[in-house]
C-alpha cells in the first residue's frame, strides 16, 4: 500500500515538474511575441525610465575610465617590455659566453640565444664561435661583421640577408645552407665545404673565394683537407688524386670508384664509407682506419702504400695475412 502510494507521490511530482517547465516556455513565448509587436512603445518606455538612463550613464563613464586608465599604463607598460627584453638579452649573452670560455662544441642553449638576440636585431658583431654546432641555426639578417666562426658546421643554416662582411668562415662547413642576399665582402671562405644544395648570392664566385664543392664527379686535386669532417659526403667518382686529407674523416661517406691516387690518407677514418672501386694506387694509408666498410678489396689496399699499418676488421685482416695484433 504504502509502495504505490510512493509511485502516485512521484508520478505527481514529474507531472508537476512538467508542468512549471511548459510555463516556463510558453512565458518566455508570449513575452517575445509581445516584444516583437510592441518594440517600439516598449522601447521608449525603457529609454524614459531615470534609471536606465543612469545606467547607460555608468556604462560610458566606465569605458571613459578604463581608456583613461589603459593610455596611462601604456608607458609603464612599454618599460616592463624593455626591461624584461633586456633581462632575456643578458641570459642569452651569458649563455653565449660560457659556451666559449667551456670551448662546447654543441649548445642548444647557445643555438637559441644567437636566434633571439638575432631575431630582436641585436648586434652579433665580433662574436665568438669557432668550431661551433650550429646546424639549422636561423640567422636571417643578423649582423655578424666579424664574427669567428672558424670550422663551425652551419649545415642547414639560414643565413639569408645577414651580414658576413669581414667574418671567419675558415673551414666551416655549408652543406645545404643558404646565403642568400648575403653580405659577403672580405669573408675568410678559404677551405668552406659545401655541396650543390647550398646557396650563396646571385653571382658569387665561391670557388673563387677558395672554397670546395663537395659532389660526385667533382676534381678536388692537390688540395690541402688535412682533418676535414667529410661525414656522409658524397665524393662518388671525384677526382681526389695527391690531395693532403691526413686524419680526415669519411664515416658513411659515398666514395665509388673515387680516385685517392698518390694522396696523403695518413690517419684518415673510412669507418662505413663505401669504398667500392676506390683507386688508391699510391696512396699513403698509413694509420687509416677502414672499419667496417663496404666494397673495399684485397687488391684495392695493396696497391696503396703502407698499407700493412691501417686498421681493418677481423675478417680483413685474414685475408690481408696481418696478424691479430694489427686488428683494432
Amino acid at each position: 500500500m504504502r509502495s504505490n502510494q510512493s509511485k502516485q507521490k512521484v508520478k505527481s511530482l514529474l507531472w508537476l515538474k512538467r508542468l512549471l517547465l511548459w510555463a516556463v516556455w510558453l512565458s518566455a513565448l508570449i513575452v517575445l511575441i509581445i516584444t516583437l509587436f510592441f518594440s517600439d512603445p516598449i522601447a521608449n518606455w525603457l529609454s524614459n525610465l531615470g534609471f536606465i538612463k543612469i545606467l547607460d550613464a555608468l556604462s560610458k563613464l566606465g569605458v571613459l575610465i578604463g581608456v583613461t586608465v589603459f593610455l596611462l599604463e601604456l608607458p609603464k607598460r612599454e618599460e616592463r617590455i624593455q626591461a624584461e627584453r633586456k633581462r632575456s638579452h643578458f641570459e642569452y649573452w651569458k649563455a653565449i659566453d660560457a659556451s666559449a670560455a667551456s670551448g662546447t662544441v654543441t649548445s642548444y642553449a647557445r643555438k637559441i640565444a644567437l636566434e633571439e638576440l638575432a631575431s630582436d636585431s641585436v648586434s652579433l658583431r665580433n662574436i665568438d664561435a669557432p668550431n661551433a654546432d650550429l646546424k639549422r641555426i636561423d640567422l636571417t639578417g643578423a649582423d655578424l661583421v666579424g664574427a669567428n666562426l672558424t670550422g663551425a658546421d652551419l649545415t642547414g643554416a639560414i643565413l639569408d640577408e645577414a651580414n658576413l662582411s669581414k667574418a671567419d668562415l675558415y673551414r666551416a662547413r655549408l652543406y645545404g645552407a643558404s646565403l642568400l642576399k648575403a653580405k659577403l665582402e672580405s669573408t675568410d671562405l678559404r677551405e668552406v665545404l659545401y655541396d650543390e644544395d647550398t646557396k650563396f648570392p646571385i653571382g658569387f664566385n665561391a670557388v673563387a673565394a677558395g672554397a670546395y664543392l663537395i659532389a660526385p664527379h667533382v676534381s678536388l686535386q692537390q688540395v690541402k683537407l688535412s682533418k676535414a669532417i667529410l661525414w656522409g659526403v658524397n665524393l662518388q667518382s671525384a677526382n681526389l688524386e695527391e690531395s693532403d686529407f691526413t686524419e680526415a674523416s669519411f664515416r658513411g661517406a659515398i666514395l665509388k670508384n673515387a680516385n685517392f691516387k698518390r694522396a696523403n690518407l695518413n690517419g684518415a677514418k673510412f669507418g662505413d664509407a663505401n669504398l667500392e672501386g676506390a683507386k688508391l694506387n699510391n696512396a699513403n694509408i698509413q694509420g687509416a682506419n677502414f672499419w667496417n666498410v663496404k666494397g673495399l678489396t684485397v687488391e684495392q689496399v695493396k696497391s696503396a702504400q703502407n698499407w700493412e699499418t691501417a686498421e681493418y676488421s677481423k675478417i680483413f685482416c685474414e685475408q690481408l695475412g696481418l696478424s691479430p695484433r694489427l686488428m683494432p
